[in-house]
Parts: C-alpha cells; structure tokens; sequence
C-alpha cells in the first residue's frame, strides 16, 4: 500500500446538482478526514449549527477555540456546536494504518441556501 496523505476528502456534488456551494446535497456536507499519526489538519464549517465527527479508527483529539480539546477513540461520535473558528484535528494513534479516519458532516449548505447565519 502506498502512501495516504494528511487530507480531507470531500464529497462534493455541487457541480452535479447545480449548486454554487460545495455540498453533498443542498442541506449537507459529507466528507471522510484522514490524518496520520502525529499529525493534525484544519477544518473550517463556521456557517454551520453544528457538526458531528464520527471516528472511524484511530486516536486523538479535535482543539476547538469555541469549544476547548474534545479527546477521541475509534467508535466515538462527536458532535459540536456552531463554532466561530476552524477546528485543528491531532492523530495520536493508530497502528494498523498509521492515520485515523473520521467521518464529518455538517449543515454549512443549508444555511447558505437559505441566506443565514447561526446564532448562539
């Protein structure tokens, strides 16, 4: 197997659909992030009323201004509220191949079609 970067992938059908936001249907963004171990990544939804990472495989922990460290294990969900900041997501471990896989999805294109902003 060859090398995987530090990466989100995202599932971006808004070519398809004839939407002029990314999403992956007009109400939702899915993406998969995989990080590799001792490494991190930004994610940025600020336009969403919340998000939800569930971790595919892997250790670590997402650090969130809004928010504070939210520590993570394979199988866990978490779910975030709106955030007025990006979210920087840390592998600490995972052996089987050296990187965690989260699955993230939030609201962000609901929101923009409908012309609004999250409140607290």
């Amino acid at each position: 197997s060859g090398y995987t970067p530090t990466e989100v992938y995202k599932f971006d059908a808004s070519e398809f659909l004839d939407i002029g936001y990314p999403c992956t249907s007009p109400n939702l963004m899915a993406s998969f992030i995989r990080v590799n171990e001792n490494e991190c990544i930004d994610t940025n939804a600020t336009n969403a009323t919340s998000q939800a990472l569930y971790i595919i495989r892997g250790s670590g922990y997402t650090l969130s201004q809004d928010h504070g460290r939210m520590e993570w294990n394979t199988g866990d969900m978490v779910v975030v509220p709106m955030t007025n900041s990006k979210m920087t997501h840390y592998c600490t471990s995972e052996k089987e191949t050296g990187g965690a896989a989260i699955y993230w999805v939030h609201d962000e294109p609901l929101l923009n079609y409908l012309g609004v902003k999250p409140s607290e």
